[in-house]
């Protein structure tokens, strides 16, 4: 672990003098390559310092992205992180294939019943605390304090469907990671699978109903049109 710290220190301390050389020359350089070759380096020794701490290599990768990138330390300029767009869209299409390679028909049917109670019984709830709580605090929203009834209520339903989403990236990594396996991470991986197929319907639902919202009245075909 000490060796995997020392080489991550250094290797911000090159970014950063590599950052600021590019600066005093006003050049740009290849902000994609630097952004691709940073990342994949600073994320293995930090995934490596957050193993080593005992909490998931995805820590250190979320923590390490945070530290260089454009909002933070600046290592790493914005024009390399919209340049990897390509990149993530792939990572995006992978992990959801490999996600729903974990889904068994015969797993659908041992615990089909008890996914679907339980994600109905864990989005609802917080789909109905964060549209509450969306919607009460709406003065105090910039984005909502100038719509009206109808417009906050679309957007504050959109947005708790944001809240409610499950991340099969994440329990991917942390069950590949820590090679779980057995009834509980079957049960888990379905419970994600499932829950956030229900998700991105409601976020469609949702995001049609708000783009009917702000289009002068609801539209039943534009509303049926998000969701496919």
């Amino acid at each position: 672990m000490k060796g995997a710290v020392i080489r991550l220190l250094l290797l911000m301390v090159l970014l950063a003098i590599i950052s600021r050389a590019q600066v005093l020359r006003a050049d740009s350089g290849t902000p994609v390559m630097l952004a691709a070759g940073a990342l994949l380096l600073c994320g293995l020794f930090a995934g490596k310092v957050a193993k080593g701490l005992g909490l998931p290599r995805l820590t250190g990768y979320l923590l390490v992205g945070v530290a260089v990138g454009p909002y933070a330390l600046g290592f790493i300029p914005n024009a390399g992180v919209k340049g990897l767009e390509l990149v993530k869209g792939l990572a995006v299409s992978l992990i959801a294939l490999v996600a729903g390679t974990e889904l068994r028909l015969g797993l659908i049917r041992r615990v089909g019943a008890r996914v679907a109670l339980l994600c109905a019984a864990v989005c609802g709830v917080t789909f109905l605390v964060c549209f509450g709580a969306t919607f009460a605090i709406k003065p105090f929203l910039p984005f909502l304090a100038d719509m009206t009834v109808p417009q906050a209520l679309a957007v504050s339903a959109l947005l708790s469907t944001v809240v409610v989403s499950f991340s099969p990236t994440v329990t991917i990594a942390i069950v590949q990671e820590t090679s779980a396996r057995g009834a509980f991470t079957e049960f888990l991986m379905a419970l994600v699978i499932i829950g956030d197929l229900l998700v991105m319907v409601a976020f469609a639902l949702a995001a049609g109903l708000t783009k009917a919202s702000f289009g002068g009245g609801l539209d039943v075909t534009e509303l049926l049109g998000g969701v496919g």
